[in-house]
């Protein structure tokens, strides 16, 4: 009876360019490199549904090589939980959004809650903010807070994650803010925003 040959399976990575690579690990791409942002341009195009696959393709091999308690841009684009139908109601991407990280503490609103601004994110924290302070900036939890609220942490996580990890925190820079409290109609709106979001004072540091 001939033998079986055993086929070796190839590894994600020798599968795909190195650009697509080095997208999915959010490796930062040189400002001359047309090629490579052309390629990952294409990976975006319609509903990216070719980065999507690509991602269902790599993701053992990226998470296994990814800072543990932290996840790269594309997990949280597909994989991170989603907020619950309902919450933006008539809009196109209601129960299509990422769940945000959790406030801890800071001034103002994530834009999107007083304004037409679309909710935007990275790595769960958001993209456009209105009244930043910067003597009291917005803190949000850290990611490996973030993943075990969820119960999202792997085995790997927490053999090495310690109980810093949790505590650690991140601020927002002023560089995303979009709409100023020195503007009467964002300074009157930020109050009920920032009670729906579980501070029931605008002037309160930290949230029920």
């Amino acid at each position: 009876m001939p033998r079986r040959r055993r086929i070796e399976k190839a590894k994600p990575h020798a599968e795909i360019s190195d650009a697509a690579w080095a997208y999915l690990n959010d490796l930062p791409i040189p400002d001359g490199d047309g090629e490579t942002k052309f390629a990952i341009l294409m990976l975006e195009v319609g509903d990216g549904e070719a980065l999507r696959e690509l991602w269902d393709r790599a993701r053992g091999e990226v998470l296994a090589g990814w800072v543990k308690g932290t996840r790269p841009a594309v997990w949280w684009r597909f994989e991170a939980p989603r907020q619950l139908l309902g919450t933006h109601g008539g809009c196109f991407y209601d129960g299509k959004l990422p769940q945000p990280r959790k406030q801890i503490s800071g001034a103002g609103c994530d834009a999107s809650l007083i304004s037409a601004y679309m909710p935007s994110y990275e790595s769960g924290l958001p993209k456009a903010w209105a009244g930043f302070e910067e003597g009291d900036p917005p803190v949000f939890e850290s990611q490996a807070a973030y993943l075990r609220r969820h119960n999202l942490l792997t085995a790997g996580d927490l053999r090495v994650l310690t109980a810093s990890d949790y505590e650690r925190t991140e601020a927002l820079s002023a560089e995303c803010e979009v709409l100023s409290s020195s503007e009467p109609w964002v300074r009157e709106r930020i109050p009920a925003a920032r009670r729906s979001m579980g501070f029931h004072d605008v002037e309160q540091a930290r949230p029920n």
